[in-house]
């Protein structure tokens, strides 16, 4: 953990998730509301963020729109991953982020939400999601300063 530049930490996601998204034929959109100061892994976040935004790619398929919103302040930075996708499965409810715990896709080990978890948690931050059936998910993690 050490102190990141979130200006420069957000324009390295942005160019990390252009290619993947154009590969879908997903939107990007990114709102930096704070892009101060922050302390974290940068490689263990950018690995989150991948995660988050992959899985939004893969539930909605071609097209829809992937908005990365970062907030806070020197006390806390919040990243919020958002997609147009379908939501979260009933199914998958309370199980989340449990390893191996994966719900109508064709590939994948269920093993990148249990990932992030781990790796928030080490950043003492928290991790959850809002989901509606036809509306999306949006994903938040809060990374204390």
């Amino acid at each position: 953990i050490r102190k990141v530049y979130l200006d420069k930490f957000i324009a390295e996601v942005r160019d990390m998730l252009v290619s993947e998204m154009s590969r879908f034929g997903v939107k990007l959109e990114v709102d930096a509301k704070y892009d101060g100061l922050a302390r974290f892994d940068e490689n263990k976040l950018k690995r989150v963020i991948w995660n988050l935004a992959r899985n939004a790619c893969e539930a909605m398929g071609e097209g829809g729109t992937f908005r990365w919103t970062i907030s806070g302040g020197a006390d806390c930075v919040v990243f919020e991953c958002a997609d147009t996708g379908p939501g979260i499965p009933k199914a998958m409810e309370g199980r989340l982020f449990e390893s191996f715990a994966t719900h109508g896709k064709a590939s994948g080990t269920g093993l990148g939400l249990a990932m992030a978890k781990k790796i928030v948690d080490a950043h003492c931050g928290r991790i959850s999601v809002q989901s509606q059936p036809g509306q999306g998910a949006t994903f938040r993690i809060e990374i204390p300063g």
